[in-house]
């Protein structure tokens, strides 16, 4: 109950000094002036030994009565140092007859840090009494016989372990050490230079994943290896999974839900991993008070093995009782509990026929899931608790439903990476704050992405910026799949959510490069980030699992091959320079993806392309296209192989599936043969467009910026910061940019290709004005809904457009103004095509 002591206070300070949050850093912030801590790897005056060069280790001291997420954590980096000397540290409860401890503990649970406070040797003012702050020194003469100790505190005890791992970091250790194969560099000898670091407070309370879709990888996975007694997802994976949080420096998680894996509170066997690592426990939109539905309700009601009784309205009783011994085996257990009701697995709640019934159902529900946890765990304003306004239950908090104020309210975004609806001014003053529930993957309409992960950190960055800025600053939590492959996009959100200011949108792009020096070094660095930059470009303009459904031109296909094709290639051209420490990681978070998305880029254009190339009786180069949309087919099939079996020494196996769900889209297509290529040769019609960046536009006025990596063009440009200002009735005072646009002797076609992002708010428009040459303005709006109508071809080809039509006596150039009327629009490209654009081409 400390920490959630902590988190409630803190919220009623992070309201009143929200001018100081927005501007202070909150990494490795160093209160006291002075040198920080650092790591070398040789001896230096002052510095303390962690490995000495003569081979001695220091002993990690930890006070027995300090939680034991503090141990774990110190057990886990002594093996870091393993990893880089070949020595591994002890640990002790006391620091008696040691010249060289590390001293790791915590504020008021550790006697020994207490000690050091008391005495004055260890400043904690910048770390005690604030929520997961954390702090290293290096500390002469700390104790009595005591020569030299490195402290690491933490104001909670989570804290504490984040203060180690932060060493662990020092010392180049990947949080994706085991996650992603990332070896250290091995050295001799470890020392800690003179300093003092403190970290304070997160940006974002709780941080988190939620592991999703776990059908064709974590799950097959971890019943074949890590977890093959249990056949399932089980606790020496959970473990796994728990240290990566903590690496991270994350706080909650979601578990497996799928109806394939067995429920984390099902397995008993989970339940002390949980206490080991200190990570929240909370669940899904869908699974409220802990439950896992579609394992356990099918097991629990008479064991019928169905869903049918899922109905408060008619089954009120067992339901009751249901989420009530959950709620009490829960007691001790760092948990938050999703509030209301939904139908299993995602379904549409029972029982009730309208908004204004689903709206007095949910108050009934949500009052006794609330006296569950004040006859149980407290009172329910010092429990985390959460609430997701989603499909229908969205509709029904717009209806009226009110939520208790101390609840922390969960939106969420369209699960393709845009937050659907941002709390109101009003809304944001609610004591219990706001959350984001965020996909990096996903199973559903219009279609899955779960193979690759390419959403880019200008996109993460700008989403959840703006909901940090609307309030959202209490709950954190990316829908991550099977955790492979989206390694570097989930330390992204986590290094986000720690520090808002790091990676603000306009630098967000700046993160490729910086983590891929974190992880292979400084030397190609540049050269892999202009590589993961170019992939995320082009996966905005269609990621690999979304191409066989966006209507691109030849010469669009044509052009999205030949890019892949070169950084494929310097992908091969780097190999040979990366380590051999580092050989697996390489594959797994370099090759495979980009491989993989240029094969199936490949595979899906070539085979369109033969089939109608045969029409038009190009005998040669259908049949060529159609080999190359085979190789293609076959290469994504060795490259998974060598991803499961060969890397590692088979750790992955079963890991990695190029065809999740068995969706046609990943088997080659139809491609073009011999016997059904017409024999006369006919003309193909090639359209003539122009797509103008957005940056080149040749006057604006406004806040206007450009965002890099961003859309599916290099950039796109908004306004920013914010404007929240509507403009509709002023369109002259409005933010603007201008554009030269060249159009031909007839009627023309212009797009204002723009981000399918949504109003801020409920019940805002999202509109914009254009204006050619000075003339009168069209107002045209870009506001969709989530899984309506346009918004389903939006989100595959990544814009959204505002389109006019422009009759020009002549070719000419034009001027183009584009006025932004409310926040939140980014403008990709302008686009323009002639009614009548067709050329002919012969082989």
């Amino acid at each position: 109950m400390y920490y959630l002591f902590l988190h409630y206070m803190s919220k009623i300070a992070s309201r009143l000094t929200i001018l100081f949050l927005v501007t202070i850093a909150w990494s490795s912030v160093d209160v006291f002036g002075g040198d920080k801590v650092s790591v070398v790897f040789h001896d230096q005056k002052g510095a303390f030994p962690i490995v000495s060069a003569d081979g001695h280790t220091a002993t990690f001291v930890i006070d027995s009565l300090d939680a034991e997420v503090v141990s774990t954590a110190a057990q886990a980096v002594a093996d870091d140092i393993r990893l880089i000397t070949g020595l591994t540290p002890t640990l002790a409860s006391s620091a008696d007859r040691l010249k060289y401890p590390v001293i790791a503990g915590t504020i008021g649970s550790s006697m020994l840090i207490d000690n050091l406070i008391e005495s004055g040797k260890l400043d904690a003012s910048g770390v005690k009494g604030k929520w997961e702050a954390y702090g290293l020194a290096v500390v002469d003469k700390p104790l009595k016989g005591v020569k030299q100790a490195l402290v690491a505190y933490g104001s909670t005890p989570r804290a504490t372990a984040y203060s180690l791992f932060e060493l662990s970091r020092l010392m180049g250790v990947s949080p994706y050490v085991w996650w992603a194969d990332v070896l250290p560099e091995k050295h001799e000898a470890i020392y800690a230079t003179p300093g003092v670091t403190v970290v304070g407070e997160p940006a974002v309370k709780f941080r988190g994943i939620f592991i999703n879709d776990e059908d064709w990888g974590l799950n097959p996975w971890a019943a074949k290896n890590l977890d093959s007694e249990y056949n399932n997802i089980g606790p020496n994976t959970y473990a796994k999974v728990m240290e990566l949080l903590l690496r991270l420096r994350a706080n909650v998680l979601w578990p497996a839900m799928h109806h394939c894996s067995q429920a984390f509170w099902d397995n008993k066997d989970n339940l002390p991993i949980a206490k080991k690592y200190d990570i929240a426990l909370g669940s899904s939109h869908c699974e409220q008070m802990l439950r896992d539905n579609e394992w356990e309700w099918r097991r629990y009601d008479d064991r019928t093995g169905t869903n049918e009784n899922w109905n408060y309205t008619e089954n009120k009783e067992k339901i009751q009782r249901y989420w009530e011994e959950r709620v009490m085996e829960s007691k001790g257990y760092s948990a938050m509990y999703t509030l209301g009701m939904r139908g299993v697995h995602d379904s549409g709640i029972k029982g009730y026929r309208s908004s204004k019934e689903r709206v007095r159902g949910l108050t009934e529900i949500i009052d006794y899931q609330r006296a569950l946890i004040r006859k149980h765990i407290g009172d329910p304003e010092t429990v985390p608790q959460i609430f997701i306004p989603y499909k229908e239950v969205l509709d029904a908090y717009n209806a009226g439903l009110k939520v208790p104020e101390d609840v922390i309210l969960t939106w969420v975004d369209d699960n393709h990476g845009y937050i659907r609806q941002l709390p109101t001014v009003e809304e944001q003053k609610r004591s219990g704050g706001h959350g984001v529930y965020y996909h990096l993957s996903y199973w559903g309409k219009p279609a899955d992405y779960l193979w690759l992960s390419s959403t880019s950190p200008s996109l993460i960055s700008y989403e959840l910026t703006k909901g940090y800025e609307n309030g959202i600053r209490d709950l954190w939590v990316i829908n991550i799949g099977d955790i492979k492959p989206a390694e570097a996009e989930l330390q992204f959100c986590m290094d986000l959510a720690w520090d808002i200011n790091a990676w603000q949108p306009e630098e967000a792009y700046k993160y490729t490069r910086h983590w891929m020096q974190m992880t292979f070094g400084d030397e190609v660095a540049d050269e892999l980030a202009d590589i993961k930059l170019e992939y995320y470009e082009l996966a905005a303009a269609g990621k690999p699992e979304h191409i066989f459904s966006v209507d691109y031109s030849s010469a669009d296909m044509d052009e999205r091959i030949r890019r892949y094709r070169l950084i494929s290639e310097r992908v091969d051209e780097i190999s040979d320079r990366i380590p051999e420490r580092l050989k697996d990681a390489f594959f797994e978070l370099i090759e495979y993806p980009v491989k993989g998305a240029y094969n199936m880029n490949v595979m899906t254009f070539r085979a369109r392309q033969s089939l109608d190339l045969a029409a038009c009786g190009r005998r040669n180069q259908a049949l060529e296209y159609a080999d190359q949309a085979r190789n293609a087919h076959n290469e994504i099939e060795e490259l998974t192989r060598k991803y499961n079996v060969h890397i590692a020494n088979g750790k992955w196996n079963g890991m990695m599936d190029c065809k999740p769900r068995k969706q046609k889209q990943f088997d080659l297509p139809p491609v073009a043969v011999s016997d059904s290529i017409a024999s006369v040769d006919t003309a193909t019609a090639v359209t003539e467009s122009v797509k103008i960046p957005a940056s080149d536009f040749t006057q604006s006025k406004g806040s206007i910026r450009e965002i890099r990596g961003l859309g599916p063009g290099k950039s796109s440009i908004t306004v920013y910061p914010m404007d929240y200002t509507d403009y509709r009735n002023n369109i002259g005072e409005a933010p603007y940019l201008e554009y030269s646009i060249p159009v031909k002797k007839g009627v023309n076609r212009i797009e204002v290709r723009c981000l399918p992002s949504f109003p801020i708010h409920s019940g805002d428009n999202l509109d914009v004005a254009i204006s050619i040459n000075d003339g009168e303005s069209s107002v045209c709006s870009l506001k969709t809904v989530a899984t309506k109508g346009k918004w389903n071809s939006n989100v595959l080809k990544g814009y959204n457009d505002a389109s006019v039509t422009y009759d020009s006596p002549s070719d000419a150039s034009i001027t183009l103004r584009v006025s932004l009327l409310n926040p939140g629009i980014v403008i990709s490209e302008i686009y323009t095509q002639p009614a009548s654009s067709l050329e002919t081409v012969r082989e």
